[in-house]
């Protein structure tokens, strides 16, 4: 794990604000916790990536779990020149 918590603390808080979630890292426990109070949840974990599968798990995201596949379309063609009459 690298980084300082700092930065990971602000990773997380820019992840999973938009969802609703309050994160902050404990200086005592050494902690990142966070708190969903629409969802009345307080959670913690040994690590950023702990706390991150947890809220997952909670609050899954609305990522696609497969990959999309691509669709196929037709190249594009320059129109035919036309003259006008005059």
């Amino acid at each position: 794990m690298e980084g300082s918590p700092a930065f990971h603390l602000r990773r997380l808080q820019a992840t999973y604000r938009k969802r609703g979630w309050t994160i902050w890292h404990g200086n005592s426990t050494s902690q990142y916790w966070a708190a969903h109070t629409g969802r009345m949840v307080l959670i913690s974990g040994e690590s950023p990536q702990a706390l991150a599968a947890e809220i997952e798990r909670i609050q899954p995201s609305n990522y696609p779990t497969k990959v999309p596949t691509p669709r196929r379309h037709a190249p594009w063609r320059r129109p035919p020149l036309t003259r006008t009459l005059r």
